[in-house]
């Protein structure tokens, strides 16, 4: 089996399937971030698609091509936040400031706040640190690198994140 250094080079070199190979490879860990970021999965899709079409385009930028997938997983995080951006403007212009869409009636004995709107409450870097450490496994220093962000602010994030969750449960 090829390695993603081997498979980017192979791309590089207009080889069909190479590329094909790395989406294969790395679609579940790229749609499962894009997953932890936006509550909209299919928002989430289209993010994860964006990255991969971006990944393709500036293939040829990486400086590091053993080290794709955390190249991809920060596309799929710039994608979020540009997409977050531009969703912020869309609703200063429009005037819409809060979401339209109606809430669901909630049954007798439903929890009051669901996972995913827990996850939305906290800042795109927390999301983004918390899902790399918790979701993903990878350690504060990888998360560091791959955010282009101080490990310090990495940790910070994460602490923050939990210190927020556990407010919004009502824990101490």
């Amino acid at each position: 089996m090829l390695t993603d250094g081997e498979l980017v080079q192979a791309a590089r070199r207009g080889q069909k399937g190479a590329f094909t190979a790395l989406m294969t490879r790395h679609q579940s860990a790229a749609r499962s971030f894009a997953r932890r970021l936006s509550a909209d999965p299919g928002e989430a899709d289209d993010i994860a698609q964006d990255a991969f079409v971006f990944a393709w385009s500036n293939l040829h930028r990486l400086r590091a091509p053993e080290r794709f997938k955390s190249w991809l997983l920060g596309a799929v995080l710039n994608t979020a936040r540009s997409r977050m951006r531009s969703r912020a403007r869309r609703r200063a212009r429009d005037g819409a400031w809060l979401d339209a869409a109606p809430q669901a009636a909630q049954a007798p004995g439903e929890a009051a706040v669901t996972a995913v709107q827990l996850f939305q409450a906290l800042s795109l870097d927390q999301r983004a640190a918390l899902a790399l450490c918790h979701g993903e496994g990878w350690s504060h220093a990888e998360a560091a690198e791959m955010l282009g962000q101080p490990l310090g602010t990495v940790k910070s994030n994460i602490r923050r994140a939990k210190e927020k969750l556990r407010t919004l449960l009502g824990e101490p």
